[in-house]
């Protein structure tokens, strides 16, 4: 398990350094499209999906129905958290709104995808 989490860690810091590097290059070539959380966004989807992937990969050593159950809350809070964090920003910066939700849903996307790749790898190996 430990071995799983380090090549976890390594990987989810390529993407992330893959990510902020096309948002720094896009925010040079196409300013109007940048939003200036863009650094804060990367590290908190760092963050969620770290603590997450932690819970599911120590919830799959158990019932596989405890860890359907553990991925329904999981996903259903950082859901949640996402819309409470859109919610604050765009109603204290509303003139950045539209970019940082269209970044923030991007960011979701990406970091979704990653996260759903490594669960099946897990699961692949049991």
């Amino acid at each position: 398990m430990k071995d799983i989490l380090i090549r976890f860690t390594r990987n989810l810091a390529i993407i992330s350094t893959i990510v902020a590097a096309i948002g720094f290059g896009l925010h040079f070539i196409v300013p109007q499209f940048s939003t200036p959380a863009l650094p804060g966004l990367i590290f908190l989807f760092i963050l969620t999906t770290y603590i997450l992937f932690y819970i599911l990969l120590k919830a799959s050593t158990k019932k596989f129905t405890l860890f359907a159950n553990y991925f329904m809350v999981a996903s259903m809070l950082k859901i949640l958290l996402l819309l409470i964090v859109i919610s604050f920003y765009a109603y204290n910066y509303r003139s950045d709104a539209i970019r940082f939700t269209i970044t923030m849903f991007a960011l979701y996307l990406i970091y979704t995808i990653f996260e759903v790749f490594w669960l099946l790898k897990i699961s692949r190996m049991k």
